[in-house]
């Protein structure tokens, strides 16, 4: 006979997630704006979509939100101490360096933005009391070497220096408007709905931070109806793009020692990842190890649940995991990747990759003996 403690266990070990929902919520997330330091827009959307999730729900100093979800603390249970579950909020964007006559503006990126991955493009200067408009620009292309474009016509390097962005507002216009060194620049929401390839993919720009997002808010309507073994800090962290600053801090004043960042992670044929469903569970990055028996432990409830795992060891790659534990703010570290095309760019992302993500993370809060 079956006890009710088992039986909830058996439920917990195999989640079903509404693949819909996913879908639909990453769609909202992609067209929020949040680049580092001014994440507002996406703050008051994940608020809205984990309405009445947890025990209790706060912003902390850092702009992190985090949502605390009470273990069941089920009987028997071994190991089950607290964690941490991080996908960050913040995209990668530009910043405004210097105001130029004519309306022009100069910017340098904020994270690992490359100027030959968008190209000339719409963007937006978020000021504190709304958006301008521009257009991301490198000049006329049917010029000699006088102009800008010229020696990038006969194949030199592109590089932030050539480009800048065009508003056709005069400098005391664009003051009123609230334009000034330092405002971020994104690109414009026009660029950021999604595309979708085959039965199975779906590509964007931001899948980087929203897809972990979106898994987080399915993990937190999840676990509202089914508590997982332990208590379990979920956390939209903050400033990821420039050095998980936000989950360095937001971490460290949890009862934690366990930390687990969702994020995507490059399909590239050095690193023999595949863009599936098979999330990625990294093994190393530029930054430190993640934890072997939990790699080995998810790896296993993988497989229960009737999906692989990956393995990977990643050179240009850092995570809110690796970060939080090279910085004290963690013990232990684990990063559980959904695959990605074309990172830091125009990314393209399995939906099984998603949503196994997910429910392997959930198997792991869920499971009693990890």
């Amino acid at each position: 006979m079956t006890t009710p403690h088992s039986a909830e266990v058996d439920r917990a070990l195999n989640p079903v997630i509404d693949r819909q929902r996913l879908l639909s919520n990453l769609e909202r997330l992609l067209l929020a704006h949040a680049p580092s330091g001014s994440e507002q827009e996406v703050d008051r959307l994940f608020l809205e979509l984990t309405e009445g999730v947890g025990k209790a729900r706060w912003q902390d100093a850092a702009g992190g939100i985090v949502i605390h979800i009470e273990g069941a603390q089920l009987k028997g249970a071994s190991g089950a101490s607290p964690v941490a579950v991080t996908a960050h909020k913040d995209e990668i964007a530009m910043i405004i360096k210097r105001v130029e006559d004519g309306g022009r503006l100069r910017v340098r990126p904020v994270g690992g933005l490359h100027p030959w991955a968008i190209g000339e493009s719409p963007v937006e200067i978020v000021t504190g009391s709304g958006l301008v408009p521009g257009v991301l620009s490198i000049g006329s292309k049917h010029v000699s070497q006088e102009s800008p474009a010229g020696s990038l016509k006969d194949g030199k390097p592109l590089i932030w220096d050539n480009m800048w962005v065009e508003t056709k507002l005069d400098e005391d216009t664009l003051r009123k408007l609230g334009v000034r060194v330092g405002r971020k620049v994104v690109l414009s929401r026009t660029r950021k709905p999604s595309w979708r390839l085959g039965d199975d993919f779906v590509c964007g720009y931001n899948l980087d931070c929203r897809g972990g997002l979106a898994i987080l808010i399915e993990a937190a309507h999840f676990l509202r109806e089914r508590p997982p073994a332990r208590d379990v800090y979920l956390v939209a962290s903050s400033e990821e793009e420039i050095g998980a600053h936000g989950a360095v801090y937001s971490v460290g004043q949890l009862p934690v020692d366990t930390i687990v960042a969702l994020d995507v992670v490059p399909v590239a044929e050095e690193y023999q990842t595949r863009n599936c469903g098979d999330p990625v569970l990294v093994c190393k990055d530029r930054q430190g190890v993640y934890h072997e028996g939990i790699i080995d432990r998810m790896e296993t409830l993988a497989n229960e649940l009737d999906f692989g795992v990956q393995t990977a060891v990643l050179t240009s790659y850092a995570s809110d995991a690796s970060i939080a534990k090279a910085s004290g703010s963690a013990a232990r570290s684990v990063l559980i990747g959904y695959p990605g095309d074309n990172t830091h760019g125009y990314e393209i992302c399995s939906v099984s990759g998603l949503v196994n993500s997910a429910r392997l993370l959930l198997a792991y809060l869920c499971d009693t003996g990890g």
